[in-house]
């Protein structure tokens, strides 16, 4: 469900609840084991420090929180009347308070992140973009804020839901604040509780053997590479490599293409692929590029999007329309596209030493599936007169999954162009339909894999280009992981492939959610993480090696996301912790003892340390154990 239509539905019921009120179980006898207390006195002295001459001075949580959360605060008594406690978060970009009365709950939401927010009141710029509230009868003792894997926060109230909200942004600090008449003496007592820490067992099963692994990466745009600085280069190529990011998959524009082909990777030739107001990054390919990638052991992966007019022909076919019902009137001329192909492959070969590890129907563009079938039949065929036997061939990729599953079942309908192609493969634009509930996208997911049965599947584009969920926040890189288990054990994805690897972008929310990296002007065009996205992707990429195989997981609580890889020598361990709370883990049936364990969260940049006794897994972070050491 997008952002605005969740938006949209929370204040129209916000409405509505005020004039209900919901009422309360009973307090609970206790609250809890207490982390910290707090006391406020309503005529007491008032709080020190600058510009707040009179403000009961607010308790400050010494509490970082986690990239989701569960907290608890309990109170003494009842809240005075006609006073307010509130619940302050904050995060780098944006926050939340939660207000709480005697009879209402309410929580706001606020960004404060640009110039643009500012509407000519208060010390800095600020827009609230949500509030809601609710009220309730019964003796309120405790308040809960949840901010969950499904990209919400809920607020309980002595354990009942009140509210429910979408929340996209990261939150780090917390703090809270009595708002009471300085002429009354109200006194308000009570204790943040301690997070509670759940077991949890886990169970490697070697015996149980899934798929291969070819590996991880995604598409360069050259014009961003030609860009960087020389040493910005070195260290792109050094983040590549560390984050073990080899496969690089090539989907050039190719409506400059010359009918000889000479123009291949010209970069003055490239076609412009526009993003907003941003430069553009043009398609092209760059044969110096992936001669850099053979060298680190890398793969290409090629095949190309649009078509120059040559290499098309009208169609006089049965009606066909595109994922957006365009009446198809041209399509792809098989012969032609085969012959880009195999003269690529040989450019690839010479330039670099190694042919294109795979060659893929087309990029995003549709086709009626006779067209799919003479195309697969046709690259199989000129890529064996040619030689280049050893590479494979994926199926013509739809921007989402359900696209996919079509495609894939009229390519079964002809067995001959079934057997020409060795992968399946699509992007998962559709995905951001189900980001606050992925498990929905299971079922889909399901479908895809019994369609393809027996071929290997790639997942071809991988990033958020919703413009509802480009905020740069770890909760949504998060979903991203989600996605990226989702691949690995229902799909049995072979290689996981984000959709740009570097973009040169300017909006950088844009940038935040659709590329990895980004060449950073302000520090000599070397090359900077634009978001959570790349730390989270190598979570998975730096201990997940080609020919690594999964085998077994099982977790004994479902928001363990569990998945293990093991060759002859050395076995990984990946954790995603979706839960609001921390787990404690107890891990059975690894065949070798870890060497490292590495920590990835909203603090954690794939931060590696030696393996602990215990083990505990905090919420929202991702820990993965391995024998290998990463670079």
């Amino acid at each position: 469900m997008r952002w605005i239509v969740l938006l949209a539905s929370a204040l129209g019921a916000a409405s509505a609840w005020t004039q209900q009120a919901v009422p309360l179980p009973s307090p609970p006898a206790e609250g809890g084991d207490v982390a910290q207390t707090f006391r406020f006195v309503s005529d007491g002295p008032a709080g020190p420090g600058w510009s707040r001459p009179d403000e009961i001075a607010r308790a400050y949580f010494r509490d970082n929180l986690t990239a989701l959360f569960e907290r608890t605060i309990y109170l003494n008594g009842e809240i005075p009347s006609r006073t307010t406690l509130r619940w302050i978060f904050t995060g780098p970009h944006a926050g939340l308070t939660v207000e709480w009365t005697a009879n209402t709950v309410r929580i706001s939401e606020r960004y404060y992140d640009s110039m643009g927010l500012y509407s000519g009141q208060g010390n800095y710029p600020e827009k609230t973009v949500l509030n809601l509230e609710r009220q309730y009868t019964g003796e309120a003792r405790t308040l809960t804020v949840i901010a969950d894997a499904h990209l919400a926060v809920r607020v309980l109230v002595n354990g009942a839901e009140l509210l429910n909200a979408p929340l996209l942004f990261d939150l780090i600090r917390h703090q809270l604040m009595y708002v009471a008449p300085r002429t009354a003496h109200d006194v308000i007592e009570g204790a943040l509780l301690r997070s509670e820490v759940k077991p949890a067992t886990l169970m490697i099963r070697a015996d149980e053997v899934h798929q291969t692994m070819l590996g991880f990466g995604g598409s360069p745009s050259i014009p961003a590479y030609a860009e960087m600085s020389e040493e910005g280069k070195r260290a792109y190529w050094q983040m590549l490599k560390h984050y073990n990011l080899l496969l690089s998959r090539e989907y050039p524009m190719g409506t400059e293409l010359k009918p000889d082909l000479s123009n291949l990777d010209d970069l003055h030739d490239a076609t412009p692929h526009y993003y907003g107001d941003n430069f553009p990054n043009s398609e092209v390919s760059s044969f110096d590029y992936n001669k850099h990638v053979v060298e680190l052991g890398g793969d290409v992966i090629y095949e190309l999007w649009a078509l120059p007019a040559w290499a098309t022909e009208p169609y006089n076919g049965e009606k066909a329309v595109d994922t957006w019902n365009h009446q198809v009137k041209r399509v792809a001329n098989p012969q032609e596209y085969a012959r880009i192909v195999v003269e690529y492959c040989k450019k690839e070969q010479a330039a670099t030493g190694a042919a294109p590890l795979i060659v893929g129907l087309e990029n995003e563009v549709d086709q009626p599936p006779a067209v799919f079938a003479a195309m697969a039949l046709a690259v199989r065929r000129e890529l064996d007169k040619a030689g280049f036997t050893q590479t494979r061939i994926h199926m013509a990729d739809a921007s989402y999954m359900f696209k996919g599953i079509e495609r894939t079942k009229d390519l079964r309908a002809n067995p001959e162009a079934w057997r020409a192609i060795d992968y399946a493969a699509t992007h998962e634009y559709d995905f951001q339909e189900f980001l606050a509930n992925p498990d929905i996208y299971d079922g889909r997911m399901r479908e895809m894999h019994a369609a393809s049965e027996g071929k290997e599947f790639l997942a071809t584009e991988i990033c958020f280009n919703d413009p509802h969920y480009q905020e740069p926040s770890y909760r949504i890189a998060l979903a991203a992981a989600q996605l990226y288990h989702k691949n690995l054990t229902e799909l049995d994805a072979v290689a996981l492939m984000y959709c740009w690897l570097l973009l040169d972008v300017e909006q950088p929310s844009f940038a935040g959610s659709r590329s990895l990296m980004e060449p950073d002007r302000t520090k000599g065009w070397a090359p900077a993480a634009t978001s959570f996205e790349l730390r989270v992707l190598g979570a998975y990429s730096r201990h997940i090696r080609k020919g690594m195989k999964r085998i077994g997981a099982e977790s004994s609580d479902p928001n363990l996301l569990t998945t293990a890889f093991a060759d002859k020598e050395n076995e990984t361990l990946v954790i995603v912790n979706r839960a609001a709370t921390a787990r404690q883990l107890t891990i059975n049936g690894n065949a070798h003892p870890w060497i490292e364990m590495e920590r990835t969260g909203l603090e954690e940049d794939n931060a590696v340390s030696s393996v602990p006794a215990e083990i505990v897994v905090q919420p929202g972070e991702i820990i993965v154990l391995s024998t290998i050491q990463a670079q």
